[in-house]
């Protein structure tokens, strides 16, 4: 990455520009990602929300690279991104690559890194929780929260290998989604149970292992979302008290020091 382009929050013509012009590794990385999201034919991603949203430049972009300051860099990148989730097209989503690429890296430490960055997340927040969402990550209906938002989020990563929608590139890659987006689309809804159907069914196609059992069934879609967060390459379940996160409450702290930023 250069200087410049570290931490910044790019709308999708920006994207394109960066990949065009700047020198580091953000070219290879979102060149490789729209590969993915807008192949046709057999290889096309089985998420049609995530390929549509790519092929309309409705996404936006960062790049942090690695390091003691990377959580603090993709806190101001969230803080930005909030505000713009609420505006223009409503299934946008951000694109975070993390960095340097690594083509070979294991699962096992990239998604380590994926809780260790949400968890920093966590505590660098200065924001009040939402007061709709439980505290407690062991609570069905905890989801991870950031600057009074919470969020789905999910990790890609070139460690899977069975599951291939699952790797994005040579990056630890994360999504991050405000709520906005599944608005009359949730798991439990008919709109919404549709789309994991037909998404379910690219799956099968698409992946080598059939869909994990936790994006399976209409209960798994709205409780303990955060099992969809790091899926495993395999169909192995973790405790529902399981969460990596769950030493994390925030039940005090910086959830009363200011007000949203």
């Amino acid at each position: 990455m250069t200087a410049r382009a570290h931490g910044e929050l790019w709308t999708a013509s920006e994207a394109e520009g960066v990949a065009a012009t700047e020198a580091g590794w953000f070219p290879e990385v979102y060149r490789e990602f729209e590969d993915r999201l807008l192949a046709g034919g057999e290889h096309a991603y089985p998420c049609h929300f995530g390929a549509h949203g790519q092929r309309l430049g409705q996404n936006s972009f960062s790049a942090i690279d690695s390091g003691p300051h990377a959580a603090e860099v993709l806190a101001q990148v969230l803080r930005q991104y909030r505000e713009r989730a609420w505006e223009g097209p409503r299934r946008q989503s951000l694109v975070v690559f993390a960095g340097p690429p690594d083509p070979h890296a294991r699962l096992a430490d990239h998604q380590a890194w994926f809780w260790s960055l949400l968890g920093e997340l966590m505590e660098l927040d200065s924001v009040p929780w939402p007061e709709d969402v439980p505290r407690d990550p062991r609570d069905p209906h905890w989801q991870w929260s950031f600057s009074g938002e919470p969020w789905f989020v999910f990790a890609a990563s070139p460690g899977y290998r069975a599951r291939r929608s699952r790797d994005l590139g040579p990056c630890l890659t994360m999504i991050f989604q405000v709520n906005r987006v599944f608005k009359g689309m949730g798991g439990a809804t008919p709109a919404g149970w549709a789309a994991k159907e037909r998404v379910r069914a690219q799956l099968t196609r698409y992946d080598t292992i059939p869909p994990h059992p936790d994006l399976g069934d209409k209960e798994s879609s709205v409780l303990h979302k955060w099992r969809q967060y790091a899926l495993p390459d395999d169909d192995s379940l973790p405790p529902r008290d399981g969460c990596p996160l769950r030493g994390l409450s925030r039940s005090s702290g910086p959830s009363a020091h200011s007000d949203r930023v």
